[in-house]
Order: structure tokens, then C-alpha cells, then sequence
């Protein structure tokens, strides 16, 4: 028995040693790629990850994704321009300063505000009204909203409104009798009697009236004609300009009242216990306080700057005044006249200031051009001026590696920003479309019957849906809204989303009728786990290979989509940066073949983003199912 044992420890150990040297020689040898034992060390997402490597294209695709990633989201942490940063130069340029012409509208000042509300805004139609009856008519009396009203010509563009006659009583109509007002015997049977008679107006001596009816509760209104004694003035009209003869003088609307009424009549009118004179001297009426020092001018010619500032001078405005009404008289369209300007040294494109900080001034010539625009005629006077213009379209140079666009704005800057949006709608979109199409396709492949009828049929309808034209229609109503830049993306990444969930949805639910007949699924369901976990932790996984693929495959699309989008002005607005809008900022023909260094390089980061995903899409279908290349 003893030798038996110890033979069998000999066998033993000799199968031992065997097997030691058996490994050792393996070890030895150079691994196949389909060697048993290989396989099952590698796990199946080392096999992906091993497949997806060793193809090239994909690896040139993931080289380029990260190329771009780190151009878009690192760039512009070191890039020192920012997106909307604007960009300017100074120059020296012949531009308008001054603008002189009549005024081609009234300037209202309102005396009893209450009583001319309901009239104010007509004013101008009944001035022009009343001029084109001729100069001979100095009054006019007209009706507006039941109200008489009386427009009084004072003198050259000056003009008074007053309302006339007005309310004079109510007759109650459950009474019949006069509730108010103050009327003779005569005047209040004459008014019954028309009453009675439902006549529109009532005569009693001189005074007419008249009978507006109304309801019952509120009776009829009772309107008298006017007499002198009636009239009310409401509000003077006038086109006569107030010059200051000093620029921090402020010119109060009672006292242009004032002045305007005086300039007609005998000249003086009193302020504020201040006694005032105006004398017409050189053509211009000249408002003097009482030591006789000129605080005000009075002319036809309103002389602003050409933003609409009144800070002029008062002998540029003397000047330019003779000079306009020198080319009015040669009927000529471009004049010129002398005057003080700014002195600017060429070298340095800024102003001489001299030792006390003041501005050196040297006489110049200004050149006065004539335009006339829906019958208004304008009189511009220019000289040369230091500006500020925006660094428009300057081309590539070490300050601006790809220049600047129409805007100023840095165009590598932008090209950076414009990547992180493009970039960001593409996954933003590609994971609302995924999450839409795994629920609604794992419902639809899990449960059949009526529930898959159903979804598919839903997914038909957005099948149907044409993209374009409705993301057209939904970006007219963005701009109606007026909605902000950043708003509107949001908006817009969402409709991509729930109009691309269809594709998905197919392809998840023709996976799961697939394995829902599997064993594992038979047992998933005999051990009893819930029907929304035997889908989202036993299905849907078995699905993401798919699913992974599809999302690349798609990122590109919708990248494409988006600059499309961009670039037919319906994505996203400006000032926000994608790469769509920067094309579309060079649209034209003439701007494309100028501006070359602004959209050949977008062209060419929308080609390698789309490319780049197309790649690693197609490294991991390969990489989990390698019989796809065959």
C-alpha cells in the first residue's frame, strides 16, 4: 500500500513540473490574435477599446476632436481677444459738423394743457391747411371730436390755436327739463322746443346751440356757439428758432412764450419781474435784458450739430447762416465759408492743445453741400475731423492672425467662440435625440401590440416633418419675439432635439424585439424584476453599442444643420459666434472673393469636425462588430 502511495506523490509531481515547464515555454512565445487564452483575459471592453485603436482612420478622427476641442474651449483662456471686442483706429476725415435748414414741423408750447389735449397732436395739419389757403387768410375756424376750435395767424410761422364756444348745459332726458346751465327764458324754451323736436341745434337771437343726444343716463349735451368773449387760447405754433447766445443758457418754455407773442406786438414782455426788449438788427431778432446785453436770438434757421445737439457756436451759426442764404439767392447746391476750427498735427492724428490746455484753432474752409430728402432741404456743413472708425475688414497681420470683419471684431477670436457654440448645439442635440428616441423606442419595442402601433406611428408623423422649413418658421417667431442671443439657442437646441428623436427610436426598438425573446430576458423576468428596469438595465445596455455609434454618426449632421442654419440668418444671432453666422457675415460674391481669410478657414473647421466624427463613427461600429468589415 505504502509503495502504491508514493508512486502516485511521483506521478504527481512529475505532472507538476510539466505543467511549470509547459508555462514557462508559453511565455515564451508571441501571443495570436485569436488565441483562446487571450481572449479570455481580455474583457469585451478592452476587445472595443483594442479594435477601435488599431484603426487608423478612427484614430485620426479622435486626433482632430481633440484638436478642436482644445482649439475652441482652451483658445480663448490664452487667446487675449474676446468674441465681441471691437477694434478702431484713429483717422482724420471730412465729416459733416453742422446742419442748418426751416424746420419742416411746428414746435408746440402748450398754454392750458387740459383744455388742448385732444387737439395737439392735429396742430400741424390745420397750419398746413390754413397756408395752403393763401397768405390772405389769418383765421380759420374748424371742428374736431364735437369741439370748435380757431387757428389764428399772429405773423411769419407763428400761429395760435384757441378753443371756442364749448359746454353750456344738459337737458335730463328721463326729465326732459335743463339740469344745468345758465339760460334766459328764451334761450331755454328755444332749446326744449328743438329738443322735443329731436332737431340737432337751436337758435335764440345771435347764440346758436347745439344738441348732441346721447343715452339715457347721460342725457343730451348742450353746445354753445362762440362769441370773442368764448375764446380760450390753448397753445402757440411756431417754427421760429431760439438761439443761445450762451452755451450753458437754458431757454424755459414761458419765456419763448412770452417772446413769441412780443415779437409781433409792441417787442417787450417781462420774465420773472425782468423787463425784455426785441430789436431786429442784421435780419435776426434780438432778445436783450434790460441792460441791453443780447441773451437770445430769434430766426428761421435752426442750426444744430448734425446729432442733434444745439452747443454751436453763435458766430459759427452767423456765418453759416450767410453762406446758406448766399446759395439760396445763386440757387447754387454746394457753397463754402471760412471759420476757426481744431488745428490736428498729421503725425500723430490728434489735436494741438497749447500751453494752457486749450485747443489751438486755425481758419479753414468748410465746404456746405445742399440734400433734400421728402421735400425737406438740408444744408450740411463739413471740414476735416479726428474720428474714431471701427478696424473694419484689415487683413491678417501679427495683431490680428486672421484679420478683423465688418464689425471689427477679431476674426480668429470669433472662429474660437464660434466652436464652442457649434460644437456644444452638436451634443446637446445628439443626447436630447437619444434620450426621446431610447424611452419612446424601448416602450414601443418592449411592449408591441397597440403601444408599438402607436409610438411608430408617431414616429412616421415626425418622419414627415420637414426640418427646414420649420425651423424657418420658428426662427420668424424668434424674431418677432425679439428674443435675447442666448435664449434663442436654447429654444433652437431644444427643437432640434424633439424633431430628431425618430431615426433613434427605430433603431432602439427594432434591437429590443430582437432580445426580449433572449433567455436572459426569460429569466429577468421569472426572477420578477420591474418592466422598467427589465428595459433601461437589461435592454437598453445591449442597445448602446448601437446607440454609441449612431450619436457620432449624427453629431456631424447636426453641426452641419446648425451652420446651415446659422448661415441663412435662423440660428444663432448675432453678436454670438458660430461658425455658421461668420460665414454668412461674407455672404456676397464680391465679399467672399475678397475676404477669403474670413470663411475659408470656418469651411475648413466645419469640413474637419464633420469628418473627424464621420471617422470615429465608422472606428466604433468596426470596433463592436467586426464582421462589418467584411
Amino acid at each position: 500500500m505504502a509503495d502504491k502511495v508514493n508512486l502516485l506523490n511521483e506521478k504527481l509531481k512529475a505532472k507538476e513540473a510539466a505543467e511549470v515547464a509547459n508555462n514557462q515555454a508559453n511565455e515564451n512565445e508571441p501571443m495570436k490574435l485569436d488565441d483562446a487564452a487571450r481572449v479570455k483575459v481580455l474583457s469585451p471592453a478592452r476587445l472595443v477599446a483594442k479594435r477601435f485603436f488599431r484603426n487608423k482612420l478612427a484614430m485620426v478622427g479622435l486626433v482632430l476632436l481633440v484638436l478642436l476641442f482644445s482649439f475652441s474651449f482652451l483658445g480663448p483662456i490664452v487667446y487675449p481677444y474676446g468674441q465681441t471686442e471691437k477694434f478702431s483706429n484713429t483717422k482724420m476725415l471730412d465729416l459733416e459738423y453742422a446742419v442748418s435748414g426751416i424746420p419742416s414741423s411746428y414746435t408746440r408750447y402748450v398754454l392750458e394743457e387740459e383744455q388742448m389735449k385732444d387737439i395737439v397732436n392735429y396742430t400741424d395739419s390745420f397750419i398746413i391747411d390754413i397756408n395752403k389757403d393763401g397768405a390772405d387768410v389769418n383765421e380759420k375756424v374748424f371742428e374736431k371730436n364735437n369741439e370748435k376750435y380757431k387757428l389764428v395767424r399772429i405773423g411769419e410761422n407763428l400761429y395760435s390755436l384757441s378753443k371756442v364756444g364749448g359746454y353750456a348745459g344738459k337737458i335730463d332726458r328721463q326729465t326732459g327739463d335743463i339740469s344745468d346751465g345758465k339760460f334766459s327764458d328764451g334761450a331755454k324754451a328755444a332749446i326744449l322746443e328743438a329738443y322735443a323736436a329731436n332737431q340737432e341745434t337751436a337758435t335764440f337771437g345771435d347764440i346758436e346751440y347745439k344738441l348732441i343726444y346721447g343715452s339715457k343716463s347721460q342725457g343730451t349735451t348742450i353746445y354753445s356757439d362762440f362769441e370773442e368773449s368764448d375764446i380760450k387760447e390753448g397753445l402757440l405754433a411756431s417754427k421760429l428758432v431760439f438761439d443761445k447766445y450762451s452755451p450753458d443758457s437754458e431757454i424755459k418754455d414761458e419765456f419763448k412764450i412770452a417772446a413769441l407773442r412780443a415779437l409781433y406786438s409792441d417787442g417787450k414782455f417781462s420774465i420773472d419781474g425782468k423787463e425784455y426788449t426785441i430789436d431786429e438788427e442784421q435780419g435776426e431778432s434780438l432778445i436783450k435784458d434790460d441792460s441791453g446785453n443780447v441773451v437770445f436770438g430769434i430766426s428761421n434757421y435752426s442750426i444744430t450739430n448734425v446729432d442733434g445737439q444745439d452747443s454751436l457756436p453763435l458766430d459759427f451759426k452767423k456765418a453759416f447762416t450767410v453762406a446758406v442764404e448766399d446759395m439760396q439767392k445763386a440757387g447754387a447746391r454746394e457753397g463754402k465759408f471760412n471759420y476757426r476750427v481744431p488745428q490736428i498735427d498729421p503725425e500723430t492724428m490728434q489735436y494741438v492743445y497749447d500751453e494752457g490746455g486749450n485747443l489751438v484753432l486755425q481758419e479753414e474752409e468748410l465746404s456746405i453741400t445742399r440734400k433734400e430728402t421728402a421735400g425737406e432741404v438740408r444744408y450740411y456743413a463739413r471740414y476735416n475731423q479726428i474720428t474714431e472708425v471701427y478696424a473694419t475688414y484689415i487683413a491678417p497681420s501679427f495683431t490680428h492672425w486672421l484679420g478683423t470683419d465688418g464689425d471689427g471684431f477679431d476674426v480668429l477670436s470669433r472662429i474660437m467662440y464660434g466652436g464652442r457654440i457649434s460644437l456644444m448645439v452638436g451634443f446637446v442635440v445628439v443626447i436630447l435625440e437619444t434620450i426621446l428616441g431610447v424611452i419612446m423606442g424601448g416602450i414601443a419595442g418592449f411592449f408591441g401590440g397597440w403601444v408599438d402601433t402607436l409610438i411608430m406611428r408617431l414616429v412616421d408623423i415626425f418622419y414627415c416633418i420637414p426640418t427646414m422649413p420649420i425651423m424657418i418658421i420658428i426662427a420668424s417667431v424668434f424674431d418677432k419675439l425679439k428674443m435675447p442671443p442666448y435664449e434663442r439657442l436654447m429654444w433652437m437646441m431644444v427643437m432640434l432635439g424633439v424633431l430628431g428623436w425618430s431615426g433613434i427610436a427605430r433603431l432602439v426598438r427594432g434591437q429590443i424585439l430582437s432580445l426580449r425573446e433572449q433567455e436572459f430576458m426569460t429569466a429577468a423576468e421569472a426572477t420578477g424584476l420591474k418592466t422598467s428596469r427589465r428595459i433601461f438595465k437589461h435592454l437598453v445596455p445591449n442597445v448602446m453599442p448601437q446607440l454609441i455609434v449612431s450619436m457620432t454618426m449624427g453629431l456631424g449632421s447636426v453641426i452641419l444643420l446648425e451652420s446651415t442654419l446659422s448661415y441663412l440668418g435662423l440660428g444663432v444671432k448675432h453678436p454670438l459666434a458660430t461658425w455658421g453666422n461668420i460665414i454668412n457675415s461674407v455672404s456676397t460674391i464680391d465679399a467672399m472673393e475678397e475676404y477669403t481669410y474670413i470663411w475659408i478657414p470656418v469651411g475648413v473647421l466645419i469640413c474637419l469636425a464633420v469628418i473627424a466624427f464621420n471617422f470615429v463613427g465608422d472606428g466604433l461600429r468596426d470596433a463592436f462588430d467586426p464582421r462589418m468589415k467584411r
